[in-house]
């Protein structure tokens, strides 16, 4: 089999199941180069989706169908298209050539109409693949603990940021805790530190509460001032500049991630809502409950007692062409609260009319402004949903109609006309009626290709987040949940709850357990059904109902921005996952298959092991306080699960009100 040709074997290579193509990898180097070619998995990715799953089912009639008509309707599905008179009577002495050519150009033709891809859009369709159908895996961020080490008690996170490296590649997570310290998590996969807390500030930075304070009052306030607003925007990395900024109550923070010292601090009129993303030199814009305003890191810090802002009464009509108004110089007065995610659309993009910043909000409307006329508006668009997150994709919105055609000729030429056209696709996840709500919006300079989409049952709870993942679009509810689908927003691909324990799995066992225990899964991974899962978890065990907060992909979207190329080579496998931020303050990545573990090494399980063994040697005095410790744990939980029961009965009854207009 050697000696053939690269093309005979990966024609004999398109005949094997996923599982063999993988199993085949590990034979030779050659057929590892082989098995890696993207036109094989990316008709694996088309063949196992579930779009193509669907069509497959409905062209198996019922039973009671009449034998002739069902005939008639196989005929009809082998027909791609119309063909010449002439090239028909050719074939007409040989029925199955012509058949065979016919399923032929109608099985591209719904390859083509299925294509996730954009012209000139580089897609590594193998990890594509895994990435879809591969079990997924949670891992769990080292914790900050505080107080005595056998109490067990840490500290949440009050937000999440990525700083990515040269390559594009996430390398440090920084994460503002409740004690008003900053966190900063090795996450590449490619060290010995995997997951473990590389470095924190003392308390109390970012809240400004210095040493001149005791431990407890430095600790109380800092606290109190950390989780008063609870923006999910607070955090915007700058990963040329090598600075963070961390919104604390009305106080913008700018810190050196080299020093991790506070360069400046900004104070605005009212409690910052929303951070834009932050790249030098554009300005960044920050969000308040009632302002809007542009921060530039070239500017010293204005002084508290220069920012002075007034409100005058709203408008009494509900026209959103009056959403706003900019009569204070160079600010953006809200007449309705507030902005809770801000957009920046690329500036190296061609002019298309559409400005630079997007605003969304509790407010039923998007804003949109461009920097170089700010804060003058320069439109807005009524999506009727409150907004939680905006994020974009640097290729134009393919309406779901041109897909749904039937397939032929010129509807390929069709879809590949509009995906080479110029333009942008919007994506905002929000709440409509209760209901959550994922909406499109497609941007171009040509009217006649803007277009909308709007799938008010995207989730039975309100969105949270929403994020770009490959050639997917991955949104978060408030039921915990994290769903994947196609660009169209409607295809679901795959699907978990953070909370659900792994079916059919035992238990993960504990930390005593893990210094003795060996993997015995073989390297590489393993395809399983999209529904099976692997987690573990490094400190302690998920509280039931825990929510995703905000999704961070762990490739820098600007990578897709600007040079796609690049990326499909930075995104080595594995290294394309997903950074978590939960409502209970915790720090994860999702990632995809077994041979993309984020975490090799439990350091911080094993220093617990030798510790516990420590604690062993002291006598059964300390085994019984441990195990009063432990039941006082339980009870705690139990607590919180059971008032979190209640919460959430609580919060459905009010859904349900709302959906009868109460």
């Amino acid at each position: 089999m050697i000696p053939l040709p690269n093309e005979i074997i990966l024609q004999i290579i398109t005949y094997l199941e996923p599982e063999e193509v993988v199993n085949l990898q590990h034979v030779s180097r050659r057929l590892l180069e082989l098995s890696r070619d993207d036109n094989i998995w990316k008709q694996l990715c088309f063949e196992h989706s579930i779009g193509e799953r669907r069509r497959r089912r409905r062209l198996q009639s019922p039973p009671d169908t009449d034998p002739h008509l069902a005939e008639l309707i196989r005929a009809a599905n082998n027909v791609s298209g119309s063909f010449p008179t002439q090239a028909f009577a050719l074939n007409a002495l040989d029925p199955d050539a012509s058949t065979h050519r016919s399923a032929s150009k109608r099985r591209a033709a719904l390859l083509a109409n299925w294509d996730p891809t954009y012209v000139g859009e580089k897609v590594n369709f193998y990890e594509e693949f895994i990435q879809r159908h591969a079990p997924h895996s949670m891992r769990w961020l080292q914790e900050a603990k505080y107080g005595h080490e056998d109490d067990g008690l840490r500290r949440e996170a009050t937000g999440a940021g990525v700083l990515y490296g040269e390559d594009g590649v996430a390398d440090k997570l920084i994460a503002p805790l409740e004690d008003g310290s900053i966190s900063i998590y090795d996450v590449p996969g490619n060290t010995e530190r995997e997951g473990k807390m590389i470095a924190r500030t003392e308390i109390g930075l970012l809240a400004d509460r210095g040493s001149d304070l005791d431990q407890d009052t430095r600790l109380n306030q800092s606290q109190t001032i950390m989780t008063e607003t609870g923006a999910v925007e607070c955090v915007s990395v700058d990963s040329g500049q090598k600075k963070a900024f961390f919104a604390v109550q009305n106080v913008l923070n700018e810190v050196d991630l080299n020093t991790l010292q506070v360069i400046s601090r900004t104070t605005y009129p009212f409690a910052i809502t929303a951070l834009s993303e932050s790249r030098h030199p554009t300005p960044m814009t920050v969000g308040t409950n009632w302002t809007l305003h542009l921060h530039d890191t070239r500017k010293p810090a204005v002084a508290q007692a220069e920012v002075k802002c007034e409100l005058i009464g709203g408008p009494t009509t509900d026209s959103f062409s009056r959403l706003y108004r900019d009569e204070f110089g160079g600010h953006v007065s809200l007449t309705q609260p507030g902005p809770l995610s801000i957009l920046h659309l690329p500036t190296t993009r061609e002019s298309d009319g559409n400005g630079d910043i997007w605003v969304g909000g509790r407010f039923t409307s998007f804003l949109n402004f461009d920097r170089r006329f700010f804060p003058r508006i320069h439109g807005t668009v009524h999506s009727g949903a409150r907004l939680s997150c905006l994020t974009a994709l640097p290729h134009p919105f393919i309406p779901h109609e041109l897909r749904q055609q039937r397939p032929s000729t010129s509807t390929a030429s069709l879809l590949h006309e509009a995906k080479a056209a110029p333009g942008y696709t919007l994506i905002a996840a929000g709440e409509y009626k209760g209901k959550g709500s994922l909406e499109l919006y497609g941007l171009s300079s040509e009217p006649t290709r803007t277009c909308y989409q709007n799938r008010q049952t995207a989730s039975s709870s309100k969105l949270l987040s929403v994020a770009a993942h490959g050639t997917r679009l991955v949104f978060s509810d408030g039921d915990g949940n994290l769903k994947w689908v196609e660009r169209d927003a409607s295809t679901p691909v795959r699907h978990f709850n953070i909370n659900d324990p792994v079916p059919n799995d035992p238990p993960p066992p504990p930390p005593s357990s893990i210094a003795s225990s060996t993997p015995t899964s073989p390297p590489g991974i393993q395809l399983l059904n999209p529904a099976a899962s692997s987690s573990a978890v490094f400190d302690t065990p998920l509280s039931s109902g825990d929510i995703v907060q905000k999704i961070i992909p762990t490739l820098s979207p600007s990578l897709h921005h600007y040079n796609t190329q690049r990326s499909r080579d930075a995104s080595a496998l594995g290294q394309d996952n997903l950074l978590i931020w939960t409502g209970d303050g915790r720090l994860g990545v999702v990632g995809f298959g077994r041979g993309d573990d984020v975490f090799q090494d439990a350091v911080e399980h094993l220093e617990d092991v030798a510790e516990e063994a420590m604690r062993d040697g002291e006598g059964s005095g300390s085994r019984g306080r441990e195990r009063e410790r432990e039941s006082l744990r339980e009870r705690e939980r139990a607590f919180e699960a059971q008032m979190r029961w209640a919460l959430e009965g609580q919060a459905r009854e009010a859904r349900w009100l709302r959906g009868y207009g109460l």
